[in-house]
């Protein structure tokens, strides 16, 4: 794989950047990975996507300015785009057993045991920290 993207928050303006940008580089024909960390994922569980602090007052402004250049900004669709178009999206299966959300996890996240976590690090050319 040639970039692995690790998000580590849960946050609407999160989510939305790094999957957006992985489906981006996806038809660019770069080879890419999400990993979804404990925030993120417990996010996709609940369903329960909010803007940060600090973003949280544009957020109206914000859904407004998307629906205008016909961007997306649900996470939960970007992710279901972002898995159509054949990008793995990984998260832990050890956080998802701590939290007791393994059964709820989506389909379009694949759950890494604790033997197989390692393997998209190793396996990138490149990691980022999300965007």
């Amino acid at each position: 794989m040639d970039l692995l993207i690790d998000v580590h928050s849960g946050e609407v303006d999160t989510l939305v950047p790094n999957l957006f940008m992985a489906s981006m580089l996806k038809a660019q024909g770069v080879d890419v990975a999400v990993f979804l960390e404990w925030r993120a994922l417990v996010a996709f569980v609940e369903k329960d996507f909010k803007f940060s602090s600090s973003v949280a007052k544009y957020a109206a402004i914000t859904e407004e300015n998307a629906k205008k250049m016909g961007l997306l900004t649900d996470p939960m669709t970007l992710l279901q785009g972002a898995k159509a178009a054949g990008i793995p999206v990984y998260g832990c299966a050890v956080e998802a057993a701590l939290c007791g959300i393994t059964e709820r996890v989506p389909p379009e996240i694949q759950l890494l045991e604790q033997a197989d976590l390692a393997r998209p690090i190793v396996e990138a050319k490149k990691i980022i920290g999300g965007m």
